[in-house]
């Protein structure tokens, strides 16, 4: 197998195919210009017989009037005759044969089941017209991304994305199955289109792939009657036409120049193209996939054309396949140039049929073939070909089992200045006197501390340098001013910055306005993370290096409020570390080494050292830098960021012995569409309070660094999620754990 990950997306520029492929499922094996990976298979098709196509490319829908279900779908063409049954016998030559193809058809059409016949002429406009005798005809030049039978608690609809190559937008069509009539159309403008395709999600909501002309490639989804930008982002150059995959969150990219890419459509996946087909020689124009709802289908297909090789590669679970294509000519064979392919199935008689359809670019003309009923049977069977083949594992299936509770991000801050990963770690200032006036603090480790209201309204930005970490005390003891008798106290937040190895410190005032009260000098050469505590009125900080070098300091003020920094502790951890925090009622520190897991000390004295209480094993995965404490029904749980699987490990403290962690599950903040607000990705940072703010947070506020900030994509930024939800996910994890 020859596999290539590119970790950076380059600028493409490419050309726009005509029509994208179907929805589906590619599994994880692939090879590199190999005919298989696997010995040949028991059925073998070396040669695929087309027939040319009279009236070019369209498609037939199949839908129930009824809406109860949606019934199988395919796509083929206006050939010669008009499919009906006939004696002529079938011949194993696995072309498209009108004959054997009509019994399907009449299988389909009969009780209230009817069909949609979708022509697409790319310089004229669509043509649309159902069974029952309606019609209808969009005038224009488009390129088609999906056509299909949406389908959503009980009802029907007709899903159709284009491109207008005439007002350069992207269009979503919504329109009525028995009437034709247009429900919705709404549209998106767009910096032109090398490549578009589309798929309706389980919730029937288009999803849509863009490549313009810039080279970007972009994702939306249709939600309350506009389109929402998800994200987007630099792709390599050459790419012809892509297929998207909603069971499997994936989008396949056909690049002239190096071959065959898939990109995880999961707007929080990592920026990666993955390049399972490559040959110097051959430049891969068309893609298509498929897959259906039906039980039948137990697999899925891949496919892909180049006009060097009058042939498609069909990908399966299993294997890949080269099968030559051809047709005759006055009884001459003669091969084509395919720069399209599209792949879609019949169901007859419980037997899965696939159907192929591709172009010619010598002569512009379509044709299309069908596989055997054999061939198309062992695709549908786990895709092997072979029956003593077994398909190649799927990673997840080897993964132990564990509880996994989602929940919808409150709210969002606005994004911080600098690009990159440039946001990092969260504080919560609680407003004693106005709790709904509360504060959050946030690092922009490019140069600032930004503060934040409760909506996400930046309210602050105090450029004091690359601060990495920041966490709050409260009534910190300030030197007596004037002889006086009388403490003072005050809030302060202190932060670790990188660009003088030192502690920031700042005081906040009543009403959460933060002063910088200037730095407090370390040992340390790399600084990094940090976290405090207070305990009567003496501020404490843990800060630490990226060698693993932690130092504890206790902070005091003078009476003009400037803070020295005296050395208590110094002990070290046997990598980096960056989260921590502190359990004031237990007296025990929690550090977390980002590549190995959670460390536990006691507090009370500077003489104790730090022991290892929980190492990183599946389902958590590194690296595991943020750390909080929250309390959920008299019980306190450590939740620790899983930066590898974009979650959060939720750790029961044991209430008798503070070094006892039991991991009861993963969250996951996942995407309110509703709101356009994206989910998380790859934290740093976080921090949670019990503390009572007000409204939709009256039971906490859980705030997170989101490494990837999108819908629509931006610089990084912080979630917010309300205490009621975080509270409601880890009950989820113990009911499931016990």
């Amino acid at each position: 197998m020859d596999k290539q990950k590119i970790t950076r997306i380059y600028p493409t520029m490419g050309k726009t195919f005509l029509l994208t492929g179907m929805l589906a499922t590619l599994f994880s094996c692939a090879t590199a210009d190999k005919a298989s990976h696997q010995p040949q298979a028991d059925i073998q098709e070396p040669v695929l017989k087309l027939k040319q196509l009279t009236h070019g490319f369209s498609q037939t829908l199949y839908y129930r009037s009824d809406n109860q279900q949606t019934a199988y779908k395919d796509t083929h063409a206006n050939e010669q005759e008009t499919p009906k049954a006939s004696n002529k016998s079938y011949k194993d030559t696995h072309a498209n044969d009108n004959e054997k193809l009509a019994p399907a058809l009449n299988a389909q059409t009969n009780d209230d089941t009817h069909t949609i016949e979708l022509q697409l002429n790319e310089h004229q406009g669509i043509s649309i017209s159902n069974s029952q005798g309606k019609a209808r005809f969009i005038a224009g030049s488009f390129v088609l991304a999906s056509a299909e039978i949406a389908e959503f608690e009980n009802k029907q609809w007709v899903s159709m994305v284009v491109f207008n190559n005439n007002t350069q937008h992207i269009e979503a069509y919504r329109l009525v199955p028995d009437t034709l009539d247009i429900q919705q159309q709404l549209t998106q403008s767009a910096k032109g289109s090398e490549a578009i395709c589309a798929a309706v999600t389980a919730q029937g909501t288009p999803h849509i792939v863009n490549i313009d002309a810039t080279g970007t490639l972009n994702q939306f989804e249709i939600h309350d009657n506009q389109f929402l930008p998800l994200r987007n982002f630099a792709i390599g150059s050459g790419m012809k036409s892509c297929s998207l995959d909603m069971h499997t969150h994936s989008i396949y990219l056909a690049d002239e120049f190096a071959g065959v890419w898939k990109v995880n459509a999961d707007i929080e996946s990592e920026l990666e193209k993955e390049l399972f087909f490559h040959n110097a020689n051959i430049a891969i124009e068309g893609v298509s996939t498929l897959s259906s709802n039906t039980s039948l289908f137990k697999s899925s297909l891949l496919s892909w054309v180049s006009p060097n090789k009058s042939g498609v590669w069909l990908q399966s679970r299993c294997q890949t396949e080269f099968i030559t294509l051809q047709y005759d000519l006055a009884g001459v064979p003669q091969t084509i140039e395919p720069e399209f392919i599209h792949l879609a199935f019949y169901e007859y008689e419980k037997s899965p049929r696939i159907s192929v359809i591709v172009d010619d670019d010598a002569s512009g003309n379509f044709f299309s073939a069908e596989l055997s009923s054999e061939l198309s049977a062992a695709y549908f069977n786990h895709g092997c070909l072979s029956k003593d083949k077994e398909p190649i594992a799927n990673g997840e299936s080897r993964s132990p089992k564990y509880a996994l509770a989602r929940v919808l991000p409150t709210a969002e801050t606005q994004p911080v200045k600098n690009y990159g990963d440039a946001a990092d770690d969260p504080a919560i200032w609680v407003n004693a006197q106005s709790p709904s006036q509360s504060r959050i603090l946030g690092t922009d480790k490019k140069g600032a501390l930004n503060t934040y209201d409760l909506s996400g309204h930046q309210q602050q930005s105090l450029a004091v340098g690359r601060v990495n970490n920041v966490d709050v005390g409260y009534n910190v003891a300030i030197a007596n001013m004037n002889n006086s008798a009388e403490t003072t106290f005050t809030d302060i937040a202190i932060a670790s910055n990188r660009s003088h190895n030192s502690l920031s410190v700042f005081e906040i005032d009543e009403f959460g306005v933060l002063a910088h009260l200037g730095e407090i000098d370390t040992t340390l050469t790399d600084i990094y993370g940090m976290c405090l505590f207070v305990e009567n009125g003496v501020a404490q900080v843990f800060a630490n290096d990226t060698s693993g070098l932690f130092e504890r300091y206790e902070v005091s003020f003078n009476k003009n409020k400037k803070a020295k920094g005296t050395l208590t502790q110094s002990f070290s951890l046997p990598s980096q570390p960056e989260g921590c925090v502190v359990d004031t009622h237990t007296n025990t520190a929690y550090f977390g080494e980002e590549g190995a897991g959670i460390w536990s000390m006691d507090i009370s004295s500077t003489k104790h050292e730090p022991t290892f209480v929980s190492a990183i094993a599946p389902p958590v995965e590194a690296d595991m830098e943020g750390l909080a404490l929250f309390t959920v029904d008299a019980q306190t749980y450590l939740i620790a960021s899983s930066q590898g699987n974009n979650s959060y490990a939720i750790y029961n403290i044991n209430s008798k012995n503070a070094d006892k962690l039991t991991l009861m599950g993963l969250i996951r903040i996942t995407a309110d569409m509703n709101h356009s607000i994206d989910g998380v990705s790859e934290t740093d940072g976080l921090e949670a309070t019990n503390a009572n703010l007000g409204g939709v947070y009256s039971e906490g506020l859980w705030v997170v660094q989101d490494g990837r900030n999108v819908m629509p994509s931006d610089t990084q930024n912080f979630k917010l999620v309300s205490g009621a939800r975080l509270k409601e996910a880890i009950r989820n994890l113990v009911s499931t754990k016990h």
